[in-house]
């Protein structure tokens, strides 16, 4: 994402048998205002060309916070994830990947201040999501005010729009030791994407599987015990990021 266009990198993980993709948004991959009506027509037409499609789009979420005390900051979380949900229609996306705010592990506010401004950002994003028929995909995280299954699915629940999903992440998961069979039966009804990586319970991380202690088979059964017809998305942070996703994706399917 750091170093080439999303288009170029699309080509070479599709060398691996991929064909869909949730792209991380940023300036010189893939990023909305370096890219005007033509750029976007065209980048359309050659990935269906190619027989690539991009599923979602992700904004990283450490400069977006949704659930900031700042209502400034918020507009501006909103105005960039409606910007995203534009991109995302343009190109023929499904939604956009959101991480519900960030709230700091030292002297965060009140729990109901924080989804009070969490819900009224997530309202706002849902008008635009409805005008351009795309989804919102809430990222289990632990850095959020609701970084477990239980809690996204009440938040969720309390809302009650159609487009508003989950993307439930198992490494983020594991690393707050949730029980990810439990998780996936309870977000049954709202889970609209899944991300795969592995951690463990002592480190945060996004791994090739095999390096951590994701029970990638309990996973997988749990998956289609429910009959999750998404997408689930090999999310590998690594230097070496297409050998150690060509390993995930074989350990996975192995």
């Amino acid at each position: 994402m750091w170093s080439e266009p999303a288009h170029e990198t699309m080509r070479r993980l599709g060398r691996l048998g991929l064909r869909e993709f949730d792209v991380v948004l940023a300036p010189g991959h893939l990023w909305a205002d370096e890219l005007d009506t033509g750029a976007r027509r065209d980048l359309l037409q050659a990935l269906s060309r190619e027989g690539m499609k991009i599923e979602s789009l992700n904004l990283p979420a450490l400069d977006f916070n949704l659930g900031s005390c700042l209502a400034e900051v918020r507009d501006h979380a909103v105005r960039n994830y409606a910007e995203a949900l534009r991109l995302s229609a343009d190109l023929g996306g499904r939604g956009v990947v959101v991480v519900p705010g960030r709230v700091s592990g030292l002297l965060p506010p009140k729990m109901e201040d924080t989804m009070s401004w969490l819900g009224d950002s997530i309202e706002a994003l849902l008008h635009f999501a409805d005008k351009t028929g795309q989804d919102l995909l809430l990222e289990t995280h632990p850095l959020t005010a609701i970084p477990t299954a239980e809690a996204v699915a009440a938040f969720i629940e309390t809302i009650g729009h159609p487009r508003l999903l989950v993307a439930y992440d198992v490494a983020n998961a594991e690393f707050i030791g949730e029980d990810q069979v439990a998780a996936l039966r309870r977000l049954k009804p709202i889970l609209g994407q899944v991300h795969v990586s592995d951690a463990k319970r002592s480190s945060w991380k996004h791994d090739p599987a095999g390096l951590g202690t994701v029970n990638f088979g309990e996973v997988r059964a749990t998956l289609g015990e429910i009959a999750f017809d998404g997408l689930a998305v090999v999310e590998v942070i690594s230097s070496n990021a297409v050998a150690d996703t060509e390993a995930t994706v074989h350990a996975l399917n192995g």
